[in-house]
């Protein structure tokens, strides 16, 4: 008799905080849902690359005129239509001569911004996000989806009502295809799968002292770890700042609307895209090594949205720490290692991991002498080391020997202040 199968549920990208257990019980396996997704730039054909920017238009005018009836009807009522009353009026739409068009759109490619509005209005309520604007067409040709019927085979992918496209292969699809998104970019068309696999969670192990990595991060050197390793701060913006600066004021010199004009806006565009794939390339490669050399890795809790309110905001938005900590969350979830944030309010750097003295520092203090045991310190690494240290006091089961607590008050602080 073959033992029943319980999917957990899905893990990843879409809920990093999920943690997931492996074990055993009677008949019963317990399987982990992993969602993927997997990027390729697509090789359309010119008809085919027509027919994507019809698409991304025909979903860019759906919530554009859905965003435009919820305001009105809101204005007018005191009440939003609701996403089932939306997509009703969206067939309604179809069957008129002024906008028969959308018939050559597929239906549920349509149904995709009407579904995303209603998330975007979740999400504002919820506040987690701002109020929901308009789209224009200016700023880029979009992206839309497609939420199932997609198949892969070899180098090409099929598209519901378009076909077969190519796209440039670099690593086989794994799992269960669930939705593709066609998004456009300044190099060109790209498709985004998303698939589900299902896998046994990996075996916990709890951290040791050698198993464990404590992670400063900053903007001198974007990392310290705990091993006394410094990562240096690639800085992908600041590289290219003049070349932006010069595509810029070439861009700025062309008349408005001319082709010239459109052909440096398009440099421009490239430009950008080469720093943010840089930054995600450097971001993934590290938190990838991280969480396979180590089993367990501590970070701050950083409020890196009040630091990006401060006169640093250029630097610390082009380190990426955000994304950085998100990437190892679920890296750390998929590999089965731990992953755990201490308290922002922490002293980390004023505090001597030797003598447990409590230094009063300013944030131009790299190296400082310890105001107890007069010892040189390099504030970085000394914080890397408290990091490591708290966060296997708070990982530790209670009476687990060998990790002690200090007892500290903890003064709440600003969100652009020095730890």
């Amino acid at each position: 008799m073959k033992p029943a199968i319980v999917l957990l549920p899905s893990v990843g990208t879409v809920l990093p905080e999920h943690q997931c257990r492996v074990h055993q019980q009677g008949a019963f396996v317990f399987l982990m849902l992993i969602q993927k997704a997997f990027r390729f730039r697509l090789v359309p054909t010119s008809a085919q690359e027509q027919t994507f920017r019809q698409y991304a238009g025909a979903c860019r005018w759906v919530w554009n005129e859905m965003l435009r009836e919820r305001k009105e009807t809101y204005k007018a009522t005191g009440k939003s239509p609701s996403m089932y009353a939306q997509m009703r009026r969206l067939t309604e739409l179809k069957q008129r001569p002024e906008t028969s068009w959308l018939n050559d759109v597929h239906s549920q490619v349509l149904q995709e911004p009407i579904k995303n509005l209603q998330r975007a209005f979740v999400n504002f309520f919820e506040k987690r996000a701002r109020y929901p604007k308009f789209k224009s067409k200016r700023r880029g040709l979009g992206s839309f989806s497609f939420p199932q019927n997609i198949k892969v085979e070899g180098n090409r992918v099929w598209l519901p009502k378009i076909g077969w496209v190519r796209f440039r292969k670099s690593r086989e699809v794994a799992g269960t295809i669930k939705r593709a998104t066609i998004s456009h970019q300044a190099s060109g068309w790209y498709v985004s799968i998303l698939c589900e696999i299902e896998t046994p969670p990996p075996e916990p192990v709890l951290p040791t002292d050698q198993t464990t990595v404590g992670v400063d991060l900053g903007l001198n050197d974007f990392a310290v770890l705990s091993t006394g390793e410094r990562i240096p701060n690639p800085r992908h913006l600041r590289k290219l700042e003049r070349k932006l600066a010069h595509a810029q004021r070439a861009k700025s010199r062309k008349r408005k609307g001319s082709c010239r004009s459109r052909k440096q806006a398009h440099k421009v565009a490239r430009l950008h895209e080469q720093v943010a794939n840089a930054r995600a390339d450097f971001l993934h490669k590290l938190s990838h090594r991280l969480t396979s050399e180590n089993q367990a890795v501590i970070a701050e809790d950083l409020s890196v949205k009040g630091l990006a309110r401060t006169r640093l905001a250029k630097s610390v938005h082009d380190a990426g720490w955000g994304e950085f900590l998100r990437q190892l969350a679920y890296k750390a979830e998929w590999t089965g290692k731990m992953f755990h944030r201490i308290d922002r309010f922490f002293p980390s750097s004023k505090l001597h991991m030797a003598c447990g003295t409590l230094n009063d520092l300013s944030l131009s203090d790299r190296m400082f002498e310890c105001q107890g045991c007069r010892a040189l310190l390099d504030r970085d690494l000394n914080a890397a080391l408290n990091i490591k240290h708290r966060g296997l006091v708070e990982l530790s089961p209670v009476g687990q020997p060998g990790v002690h607590a200090r007892r500290l008050d903890v003064r709440p602080a600003t969100a652009g202040s020095p730890g």
